[in-house]
């Protein structure tokens, strides 16, 4: 039997969004639980810890009340399912924690150059203008800023308590700004690598409107710059990503990527939709470049059916 952990509630997302962005972006758990009621296996719903099933399927975000609640009972779950859990133990490990992330990617030399700062007094000794601040903790730019202007070293700390993890901002990463035009993000799922790249926005508010001057607006509803899909000559970094794939034995990772270096990769993510249905992937058995058409619906349920297949609950 599996056991399906129920998301945490602050994941919910609004009512108003619109019917492919729900689909999209609504509660891993439920995602989950169609594919196994459509294949008849039998599963059970728990808030967090069970130890009655085969077993275990968890979104363990990187949101405070959620990590909070995921980091007391991870251990003890992974004692008793082992690698027939997802997350597994490796993929947590690295998971919402870019320093960890920057010592593996040193081993394979795809980092991007790093000072960490594990307190203020470091930081302040440390940052310079023209450099980017990142926290080890949090998602989609919230807890990160960059410094571009002298007078921005002496707001620092007002910068910091912007950012939603402000009471656990530290250890941190300070990077000097790569000007680029693009940042790619490439996921890696069953046997294909795909990807899209985004357009960096040049020109911010403040320091904490760094990367893509998001703003307020709810995560799952943020717009940003076009997604477009990647061709062939943009793909790198191939034997690396799948030997970290391998390495971590997870069913899939995103990597966000600058100038062929990897910024953080994650083992949950959400769906990098192209803006047309077809998009180019390379294939991992094959060692070759293909094209699919693929619909938003089977897009919804790549990660979903990657994780069951990875776990042998699916073939």
């Amino acid at each position: 039997m599996v056991i399906l952990h129920r998301d945490n509630s602050v994941y919910q997302i609004p009512d108003d969004l619109n019917k492919q962005t729900t689909l999209l972006n609504k509660f891993y758990y439920l995602k989950f639980e169609h594919l196994l009621k459509s294949k008849n296996i039998s599963y059970k719903l728990v808030d967090y810890e069970n130890y009655d099933g085969d077993y275990y399927i968890g979104r363990f975000g990187h949101a405070l009340l959620d990590k909070e609640l995921h980091s007391k009972c991870f251990d003890e779950l992974y004692e008793y399912y082992g690698e027939n859990m997802w997350p597994n133990k490796k993929a947590y490990y690295y998971y919402d924690d870019k320093v960890r992330q920057y010592e593996l990617l040193e081993k394979y030399g795809i980092q991007v150059p790093s000072v960490i700062c594990n307190n203020l007094d470091e930081l302040l000794k440390n940052v310079t203008v023209g450099t980017v601040i990142k926290s080890t903790y949090g998602a989609g730019s919230e807890s990160t800023f960059y410094v571009w202007k002298k007078e921005h070293l002496d707001n620092i700390e007002e910068y910091i308590s912007n950012c939603y993890n402000s009471e656990n901002f530290f250890p941190c990463q300070i990077q000097e700004y790569i000007n680029t035009e693009y940042e790619k993000k490439i996921v890696i799922t069953n046997d294909e690598i795909y990807g899209i790249k985004q357009k960096l926005d040049i020109g911010w508010d403040n320091p904490n409107d760094f990367p893509f001057n998001l703003g307020d607006e709810h995560w799952a509803n943020r717009k940003g710059n076009k997604l477009e899909s990647l061709n062939e000559s943009e793909f790198g970094l191939l034997d690396t990503i799948m030997d970290i794939k391998t390495e971590l034995n997870t069913p899939n990772l995103k990597f966000d990527i600058i100038d062929e270096k990897v910024i953080e990769f994650t083992y949950m993510y959400g769906e990098l939709l192209p803006e047309t249905p077809k998009y180019m992937y390379f294939d991992v058995n094959t060692k070759s470049f293909e094209e699919k058409v693929m619909s938003i619906n089977e897009f919804a349920y790549k990660q979903s059916n990657s994780v069951l297949k990875h776990l042998g609950i699916v073939g």
